[in-house]
């Protein structure tokens, strides 16, 4: 049974979220400094939570199309 549109497609925006914040934070990390001024944003921690919302987006993801992935 194909899942509901509309979790389905806030589960894929999530999931872009998740993945375009990690990318972004990646990026900016690994860009060379030009001065020794600390950044306003911490990457990492930053780069973390990107990580974590795409997770648990593409868990749900797989839940919404009947795999199971918890207890059972």
């Amino acid at each position: 049974m194909p899942p509901d549109p509309l979790d389905l497609w806030l589960t894929l925006a999530a999931l872009a979220v998740g993945l375009g914040l990690m990318a972004l934070m990646a990026w900016l990390e690994r860009r060379p400094r030009r001065d020794l001024n600390p950044r306003l944003v911490p990457t990492t921690p930053v780069l973390f939570v990107g990580t974590a919302i795409a997770l648990l987006a593409l868990v749900h993801l797989l839940n919404l199309w009947g795999i199971h992935t918890g207890r059972q």
